[in-house]
């Protein structure tokens, strides 16, 4: 049985972040997965596994604080379900670029010193953290930080979990990077565990799996957190409408002109989002069918559910010498993958490479595309 910590960094101490933190303390505290973890042993390691060892962030009144003191800070409002006990990682100032362009600086005061800080400092860190994993946070349309840091890791041969819906598993050029360098990637733009483009994949796959033929949907979401505010600038929202649509594209539909994506800050909802879901079609005969679904969630811990997986992967991933893009994971994990695939395809090629993963550490996992050379084959 695997023992050693997985060592995770956070780009972004933000809600996300938050629940992500609160859920592997919860890991820790008890016996058996916690519910919504779906898979106790990936790789053979459990979320309690996972150790934070480095975090960064632009905001003056987050860093210098231990990362379990820094989730609590104003603008986060995710819900505080349990204490998090200090984590030994401090936050330190990481790029600023174009993280805060937008609504953004007006919640969050910039520390000057990020404005002149670099990938060179964070790939740094990173090797002086002896980092296994970063998990990036950063808001939409920060494009350039999160490039940034996606070539800090790739120097550094920390793996890379993008949450964000900006490109890097989608450029050529970031992932070619990954994979020349050794290092897995995984992304784009995390999905929720169970929660509107989740819940929508899903009804689009039931009706297409009966023949029904889907006419018209929509899919409108509003919410209360930074996110959403960073969202209701039309500046920084094209890539999550992006990646939404392609989403739902993978699923069978024709998405050009759904409207789907985010569609209002709420200040109230603090964390909660809520989705208004329509779905409209034809079965046998033409006879008409429609549906309508109001989804109510709490926005972080739908995002801490899905990384709980996807660190355990990365490291696992990593262990097992795959490099690049892990493909067979990340139609499952994410909106946006590189390779698309309908809902229960997804989850049926994610829950075989957990599978896998089961056998000795030794043994490769096919991620069921052309060899790519290990970065010890590159060394050679």
């Amino acid at each position: 049985m695997i023992n050693r910590p997985i060592r995770v960094a956070l780009a972004g101490v933000g809600s996300c972040a938050s629940s992500f933190v609160q859920a592997v303390t919860q890991a820790g505290a008890s016996g058996p997965a916690p519910a919504g973890v779906m898979h106790e042993l990936i790789g053979g390691y459990r979320l309690r596994d996972v150790e934070f060892a480095a975090a960064f962030d632009v905001d003056r009144n987050k860093i210098g604080l231990d990362l379990a003191q820094a989730i609590t800070v104003h603008p986060t409002v995710a819900v505080r379900h349990l204490e998090a006990p200090p984590t030994g990682a401090q936050v330190r100032p990481g790029p600023l670029l174009d993280g805060l362009e937008g609504r953004l600086s007006d919640v969050v005061p910039a520390d000057p010193r990020c404005a002149s800080l670099s990938e060179v400092e964070v790939t740094a860190v990173l090797r002086e953290s002896a980092v296994d994993v970063l998990v990036c946070f950063l808001p939409t349309g920060a494009r350039e930080a999160v490039r940034a840091y996606a070539r800090a890791c790739a120097e550094a041969g920390v793996a890379f979990v993008n949450a964000t819906p900006e490109p890097v598993a989608n450029c050529p050029e970031l992932s070619e990077r990954f994979t020349v360098q050794g290092v897995p990637l995984l992304g784009d733009d995390l999905r929720s565990h169970l929660g509107a483009t989740t819940l929508h994949t899903a009804l689009l796959d039931l009706l297409h799996s009966r023949g029904i033929r889907v006419t018209d949907t929509y899919q409108l979401n509003v919410g209360g957190n930074t996110d959403f505010l960073n969202l209701s600038d039309p500046g920084r929202s094209g890539a999550k409408q992006m990646s939404k649509r392609r989403a739902l594209t993978n699923a069978g539909i024709d998405a050009s002109e759904v409207a789907a994506g985010p569609n209002g800050y709420v200040k109230y909802l603090g964390d909660r989002k809520v989705c208004f879901l329509r779905i409209e079609g034809e079965t046998i005969l033409d006879a008409p069918l429609s549906m309508e679904i109001r989804l109510e969630v709490e926005d972080s811990p739908n995002a801490a559910a899905v990384v709980a997986n996807a660190v355990r992967i990365a490291k696992t991933a990593a262990d097992q010498g795959h490099v690049g893009v892990v493909h067979p994971v990340c139609a499952f994990l994410f909106k946006s993958p590189p390779v698309g695939m309908r809902e229960t395809e997804a989850l049926h090629s994610f829950q075989e490479y957990v599978e896998k993963t089961r056998r000795a550490p030794d043994t490769t996992v096919s991620t069921g595309l052309p060899h790519t050379p290990s970065r010890q084959e590159h060394s050679e």
